[in-house]
């Protein structure tokens, strides 16, 4: 008990930034031995700000008047009534509150025991999902900006732009990637990672496809593969085979990559095969190709006003010799 009040006390002095540094090692000690001793400090913390925020102007006498209380409460059990009475508090407390926040907003920048304790707490994982049929646009703590195509999923954790800046993408996505000095962001999709520091580029990474491209539109971006670097610039859109392991480079159209996420449809040379899988996930609809024959077929197709699934299929018949039958949200396509 003797242990805990005399950490209590470093704890005071370090929220008021007057700890001694081999206390403050004492105090890291404390709170990484255990959950309950960092819970512990972190109620204490609540405490200490919850008078942070309560004040008002303080002076060199109200100054005197808390060095004199703190002298009076060393332990938790003398703190502790006084900050959970639900009556109204003494004027000396509110005069002490604003040293607090004159110190709090002093301290508040430093690495210090916050970042510790940020450390200690456990890993949990925020997921953002664009369903079929729909696209979501997500705004990262960092001010990164992604647009989800339907279908994608991105994860990341709740240590993103403190520890790391690392998101998981299943699906398509198109990122404009804030700059942050010595901070990389990473894509992480299920062939390879997208390394960059602060660009614009889109990723296609649905697992359900044979393939991962990512296209750049600005800046520089890095694909690591098992350990090795492949380099984009501008106007590049770079394919992954999954079954082979394989890339493809090529000059693009970049501003094509991101048209879905503008509610058009625009591709200078794309088979029907994976037109078909992009409108199944675009429409939430299930299109089924009956004659893998077709599926190989490449043009050219632009669309740019917000047409429905049934005015696509139909200028898909204008442009190649294919039968489509309809049932509800079941879509045959055939010779």
């Amino acid at each position: 008990m003797e242990e805990k009040k005399n950490i209590r006390e470093l704890a005071v002095q370090y929220f008021e930034g007057r700890i001694l540094r081999t206390d403050e090692r004492l105090l890291f000690d404390y709170i990484e031995q255990s959950e309950v001793n960092r819970v512990t400090f972190r109620q204490w913390e609540k405490e200490w700000i919850a008078f942070a925020t309560a004040g008002s102007q303080a002076d060199s006498r109200t100054t005197a008047e808390w060095e004199t209380l703190q002298r009076k409460i060393r332990t938790q059990e003398a703190i502790l009534p006084m900050l959970t009475s639900t009556g109204t508090r003494p004027a000396l407390w509110r005069k002490v509150a604003a040293i607090a926040a004159i110190v709090v907003l002093t301290i508040g920048g430093t690495w210090g025991i916050h970042q510790l304790v940020s450390s200690l707490e456990p890993e949990t994982y925020f997921v953002c999902e664009a369903p079929y049929g729909e696209k979501s646009k997500v705004v990262l703590s960092d001010g990164t900006i992604v647009w989800l195509n339907a279908g994608s999923v991105l994860k990341y954790s709740s240590k993103f732009n403190t520890a790391h800046r690392k998101v998981e993408l299943n699906g398509e996505g198109y990122f404009e990637v804030a700059k942050k000095a010595g901070a990389t962001f990473v894509v992480q999709t299920y062939g390879y990672d997208v390394i960059v520091k602060g660009t614009k580029f889109n990723v296609s990474a649905y697992d359900s496809d044979p393939y991962i491209s990512t296209t750049l539109l600005e800046g520089s971006v890095e694909l690591d593969y098992k350990g090795n670097p492949v380099m984009i610039s501008p106007g590049e859109s770079v394919r992954w085979d999954a079954g082979t392991g394989k890339f493809t480079r090529s000059k693009v159209n970049a501003l094509q990559s991101k048209a879905w996420a503008e509610n058009r449809i625009e591709f200078d040379t794309i088979t029907l095969k994976e037109l078909i899988a992009k409108l199944s996930r675009q429409y939430d609809v299930n299109i089924r190709l009956e004659s893998e024959a077709i599926g190989g077929k490449t043009f050219r197709i632009s669309l740019r006003n917000r047409e429905t699934i049934g005015e696509v299929l139909t200028a898909l018949q204008d442009i190649i010799p294919i039968t489509v039958e309809r049932r509800g949200k079941d879509i045959y396509i055939r010779e």
